[in-house]
């Protein structure tokens, strides 16, 4: 039972990937299909790249049907294709793949975002291969874009990114530090999803830290919320979590009841890498009853299916469990998966990822710690300076003041979401306090330009500022005071939000269309700032409501 932590902290990746879609074209058609467009010359890329974004198309990797014109450039071509089969390999758990054309696709991005969402696909792949270092590396670079954007959602989705990588190099002290970050960015933005997601890591997080107080706290804090969205997929990898969870506080047939509601399903599912966490775990729990014969049927399944994928660090665990499990009754095979789990532990070592990922949190030190370390320390100096009873009522000024801004701002936030959301959505907003006259007004407006101008395309901060009839500078100091992110942030909350309402309420609309009318220039950008934002496609929010 030493093994705890590492068994179940894959299971947050399937909370940031898309699913595995129902498999219509054999996975060895598509890989030829894209070695001929490498292959190709001439003219000719053009149409091969159309066929293969068919089939991307049609296993639902894509929300739309992507078709490149004559004259597109090679490279933008390159971009595309391969970038969405990275997508397509992960999607179907062909780990070595996916990090070849993610690789290939990466130095093409020319912005941004697209950069960023580059960085975080290769980030989870090398997780997926339990390559902490480099998951480390591509993830760090990721959180630098998300902070230079400002938009504390995807901050903290980076951030729960590098927890689970610390939490899979087995370093959940460094991890715990991440996730707390993560959960008081989440806050400010208001988006459920992403909380249940981070409750489900902060569980995962204090499991490895042996504390099952706060680990059940968290993770029942994850399920309530998946079944208020009505995420049945979601919620199952929960319970999955919860599973662990109960085994660490020795609660094996709480455990057992649980998985065997998980299993079947994700057996149906398809979902091959959180089904053998879960027989992992369902090994565990029989173990934990003395009933050993029955957990080797799910720890030899477990280790098949590791080993096919390529997942090295839970397959090391699944042998340890048979040998364990095999013990007793069959010593000889038992030695068998002793050598196994040796071979593949050696083979972990030797990549030396814990102690690069302690150079890697050293060089990182992570901006926002560091800051707060300092901070922390001109406290301190303050307390000294000043004395006991100006620091009290200083502080409790300042505490006044932050709780009151903090307010505002959450109320800022919700102001776009209320005017937006129907009334049987199931997001139910809080009492607020008000905002000031003022800035309710300049919200207002503000909200009322972006929704009159969206169909226009991309709407500028200089445009929106002088029809406000106020200085860029200003809109946006304004605007960052009332919501704490910035205005190019608030301006794509509210797009975002009129899309969520046209993909409900008028289903036979093409995303394509429904894009365009937010003021996104295609389907693509649109599906990857949608997926980013709310955890789903545009095409899956649609068929869930």
């Amino acid at each position: 039972m030493k093994f705890k932590s590492f068994i179940c902290v894959v299971l947050f990746l399937l909370l940031a990937s898309v699913p595995i879609s129902a498999v219509t074209t054999d996975i060895t058609t598509i890989e030829k299909q894209i070695s001929e467009y490498d292959a190709s010359s001439g003219s000719e890329y053009i149409s091969i790249a159309n066929n293969v974004m068919r089939l991307f198309y049609a296993e639902k990797i894509t929300d739309e049907a992507i078709e490149f014109e004559a004259n597109a450039p090679r490279d933008s071509v390159n971009q595309q294709v391969w970038y969405w089969a990275s997508e397509y390999f992960y999607a179907h758990q062909a780990y070595p793949q996916a990090l070849k054309y993610g690789l290939q696709a990466l130095p093409l991005c020319n912005n941004d975002e697209d950069r960023a969402n580059y960085l975080s696909l290769i980030s989870l792949i090398y997780f997926r291969q339990s390559n902490y270092e480099q998951a480390a590396n591509y993830a760090k670079q990721c959180y630098k874009l998300d902070e230079k954007s400002g938009d504390p959602d995807v901050m903290s989705s980076s951030l729960n990114t590098l927890a689970g990588i610390y939490i899979g190099a087995n370093q959940p002290k460094e991890a715990e530090q991440y996730i707390l970050k993560a959960i008081e960015l989440a806050k400010q933005a208001n988006n459920p999803a992403r909380m249940a997601v981070l409750n489900g890591m902060a569980s995962e997080v204090y499991h490895a830290l042996g504390n099952g107080k706060e680990a059940l706290k968290y993770i029942n804090e994850a399920c309530n919320i998946e079944q208020k969205l009505g995420n049945e997929r979601k919620l199952m990898v929960r319970l999955s979590q919860k599973a662990a969870v109960l085994i660490g506080m020795h609660d094996y047939k709480g455990a057992e009841k649980l998985l065997n509601q998980v299993i079947p399903y994700l057996e149906k599912e398809g979902n091959k890498q959180s089904l053998a966490i879960s027989c992992n775990k369902m090994g565990m729990a029989l173990v934990g009853q003395n009933r050993d014969n029955e957990a080797v049927g799910y720890y030899r399944k477990a280790a098949e299916i590791f080993a096919n994928i390529g997942d090295r660090g839970n397959e090391m665990h699944s042998r340890k469990g048979l040998y364990e499990s095999l013990w007793s009754s069959n010593p000889d095979s038992a030695k068998i998966e002793l050598n196994r789990f040796n071979d593949l532990k050696d083979s972990l070592y030797n990549m030396a990822s814990a102690e690069s990922l302690a150079r890697y949190n050293a060089e990182f030190g992570s901006d926002w710690l560091q800051h707060e370390n300092e901070l922390q320390k001109a406290k301190t100096q303050k307390i000294i300076v000043f004395g006991g009873i100006l620091l009290i009522i200083l502080v409790g000024g300042v505490w006044l003041f932050i709780k009151r801004k903090m307010r505002l701002r959450e109320a800022a936030l919700q102001t776009i979401i209320k005017g937006l959301q129907p009334q049987n959505n199931i997001e139910i907003i809080p009492e607020q306090e008000e905002l000031s006259t003022s800035d309710q007004e300049l919200l207002d407006r503000l909200v009322d330009e972006v929704r009159n101008n969206m169909t226009h395309g991309d709407i500028s901060i200089e445009t929106l500022a002088s029809k406000l009839c106020i200085t860029r500078g200003q809109l946006n100091r304004r605007i960052k005071s009332i919501t704490g992110v910035t205005t190019q942030q608030y301006v794509l909350r509210i797009r975002l939000e009129h899309a969520r309402l046209l993909l409900v309420d008028n289903k036979e609309t093409p995303i394509s269309e429904v894009a365009l009318e937010c003021g996104f220039e295609d389907a693509t950008s649109f599906s990857r700032a949608f997926r980013r934002t709310f955890e789903k496609s545009p095409s899956q929010y649609r068929n869930e409501r």
